[in-house]
């Protein structure tokens, strides 16, 4: 790959200033956060091992532990709306009467003596919880009088005081049936109308007033009403009715089970039945890549103050499919792959996912190298508590010359099962512990014979480790962007056959961490900042390393150029969109980036690592959707550090492509 010398300092030069203006530029530019944001990076990628830099040995480098939740454009910028729920009718509450108050008995003595009162029922009022979706009755006409032929005049009688007017001794007022008003709320709404005479009219006003704050909490299928009753001692009774949901009802549903959707909207189920709190599960199953599209209405249950919720869906096709070509892969094993995935959202009905994919360098250049992922995982509880079973064979072989003369050749097994839980699940933020086990199996070839090439290691070039990771995962959206943050503990126990023949061994403990921010800078500017870190008690084998280098990592130096026991990673993207599609979302981008990082190894691994081992790299990248389910991807990225073990690759030279079709 010969290039004049001084095109090439005149290419990285040129690009440098360009990246470095935009990126300044960019950052002087900072407004809100719009909805169409372009798609956040995976967060937490991690790539094959390369051959180790010491002895050039392909082994597997471990896959990430429950990658955390992802996020998608419109769920950085905002969670997609759905249809609102048909809210009640609310213009008749002002009518609807609220139980009456009473004066006190010590400080209305001659109350005590009074006869009984009877409130009577109230005129029939329309329930906003039924009525509205009720034909009114209609008016029957006004009766003819009877004829008749001598009409003799009668005396008028004297007008009689209106019942709701009538003046009502109250000692004292009990609000019942309130779980949202407290003792303090309710004092202060009953004082003005106790101890004194007050009127129908003015009870069912502050049962009103009761409805009202009800339904500035958004608690919109309650109200307060004044029932019929008769009053002793001066004692009225305000009763509060708070709304239910007696049932959910489903539509649209083919192949998944009903129980998926009404289980997690019960969480949103509270009493009283809580506008908010419903919708935001509307919205997580809206944005469940199950379905296209979720509706959802209200209508009046059975009994009084219960309401029927009518919820309409649309599936997702469950069966998927993708293609993929690029350059991610390590140099000596072949750096262009070809790769499909096939995958199924809904196998058996309960939301449960299969997905298959396979990976190999034998198909373009001098590549030989197989990898096959093969993941299911299923939901157990409504809050998406899921269980997740991974295996993941895998083979290389070194072609890189001179290297590929000595027949050197890897395979691997590992072995996976976790268990996610999410503890806090809405629109904003989530918060997951992960709980999982991971067995990998290892071993390198010298021509076809088992042989180790480092220490670690046995005799026959086995490595084994079985190791427990505990993981948590946090993700919070604001008006500005994300934050996504993740945390891993790894132990690497003694068991099930586990290397433990010198040092590094399986016995270890390391930490790694993640953190992530999606930062709206301009309507058509986003900034994406990245960091990794790792921290290790013990030296570690190659498939457990922190590993730098390459188009997912750090770019402007090859796949896995550095690995070691600790490392450190930092990368700055700015997205900068110059063309959208008739949806609004970005189809075209430029990308400029910074990236660097470091490794170093535990003082204890007699492992070394060859070479500098903190890196830097910045450059260009170019993203580009010229159809729909076609992504394209080039990344040129220039070496701000230069290393001498660099190669003629043209992940050497900085060059990565991706190419992927989703039909």
């Amino acid at each position: 790959m010969g290039r004049s010398e001084n095109f090439t300092k005149f290419c990285h030069g040129g690009l440098i200033v360009t990246s470095t203006l935009l990126l300044v530029v960019s950052l002087f530019s900072r407004q809100g956060l719009s909805e169409n944001s372009p798609t956040l990076i995976s967060f937490g990628t991690e790539t094959l091992e390369p051959l180790t830099p010491e002895h050039e040995i392909p082994v597997v480098k471990s896959i990430p532990f429950l990658s955390p939740s992802t996020i998608t454009p419109s769920e950085v910028a905002d969670i997609p709306g759905i249809p609102p729920l048909q809210t009640l009718n609310f213009a008749d509450f002002s009518r609807q009467g609220v139980s009456g108050e009473s004066c006190n008995f010590g400080n209305c003595p001659t109350l005590a003596q009074a006869a009984p009162i009877n409130i009577p029922p109230q005129v029939p009022q329309p329930d906003p919880n039924r009525d509205r979706f009720l034909p009114r009755p209609p008016i029957p006409p006004k009766p003819e009088p009877p004829p008749n032929p001598e009409l003799t005049p009668t005396p008028t009688p004297a007008p009689t005081p209106s019942t709701d007017e009538t003046p009502i001794p109250v000692q004292q007022i009990n609000v019942t049936g309130s779980t949202i008003l407290t003792l303090e709320e309710i004092k202060t709404l009953v004082n003005p109308l106790e101890n004194t005479s007050t009127t129908l009219t003015q009870l069912r006003e502050l049962a009103d007033k009761i409805t009202a704050i009800y339904l500035e909490q958004g608690y919109i299928t309650s109200r307060a009403i004044v029932p019929e009753q008769t009053i002793n001692n001066g004692i009225v009774e305000i009763q509060v009715i708070e709304g239910t949901l007696e049932n959910i009802e489903v539509e649209g549903i083919k192949r998944l089970h009903p129980s998926y959707i009404t289980s997690r909207i019960h969480l949103g189920a509270t009493k009283p039945l809580s506008t908010a709190a419903l919708e935001n599960q509307l919205r997580l199953l809206r944005i469940n890549p199950l379905f296209e599209t979720v509706e959802a209405s209200l209508r009046a249950g059975t009994q009084e103050g219960q309401s029927i919720l009518i919820v309409r869906v649309v599936e997702a096709p469950p069966f998927g499919v993708s293609l993929n070509l690029d350059n991610y892969s390590p140099p000596s094993i072949g750096s262009e792959r070809m790769g499909i995935s096939v995958r199924h959202l809904n196998l058996t009905g309960r939301g449960d996912f299969l997905g298959l994919s396979y990976n190999t360098t034998r198909l373009i250049a001098n590549g030989d190298s197989d990898i096959i992922d093969a993941l299911y995982s299923i939901p157990i509880n409504p809050m998406n508590g899921t269980i997740q079973l991974r295996v993941q064979p895998y083979q290389n072989r070194i072609t890189q010359e001179p290297f590929n003369a000595l027949n050197i050749e890897g395979k691997s097994q590992r072995y996976e099962i976790s268990y996610r839980q999410p503890i806090i699940r809405n629109p904003i933020s989530e918060f997951a512990l992960s709980f999982g086990f991971a067995y990998q199996d290892s071993q390198t070839f010298l021509d076809n014979n088992g042989e180790p090439f480092a220490s670690g290691p046995d005799s026959k070039g086995y490595t084994r480790t079985s190791v427990l990771k505990f993981g948590q995962d946090y993700l919070i959206r604001d008006t500005q962007g994300a934050w996504a943050l993740r945390s891993q503990f790894n132990l690497g126990l003694d068991i099930l056959g586990a290397t433990d023949v010198s040092t590094p061994n399986a016995a270890f403990f390391s930490w790694l961490g993640q953190v992530q921010r999606v930062q709206r800078l301009g309507e058509n500017n986003l900034l994406i900042a990245q960091g990794d870190i790792q921290l290790s008690a013990d030296p570690l084998f190659p498939s457990q390393q922190f590993v730098i280098g390459g188009a997912l990592s750090l770019r402007g130096y090859r796949q896995n150029v550095r690995a070691g026991d600790n490392g450190f990673r930092i990368s700055f993207e700015d997205r900068i969109t110059l063309d959208r599609n008739k949806d609004s979302e970005p189809v075209f981008q430029l990308a400029p980036f910074l990236d660097f990082g470091g490794v170093w190894n535990h003082d204890r691994n007699p492992n070394q690592i060859i070479g500098k081992t903190f890196l830097a790299g910045a450059g260009l990248g170019l993203i580009w959707q010229p159809v729909s389910g076609l992504n394209l991807r080039l990344d040129y990225g220039i070496p701000l550090i230069s290393i001498s073990d660099r190669g003629n690759n043209i992940q050497d030279d900085g060059i990565y492509f991706s190419v992927t079709y989703t039909p």
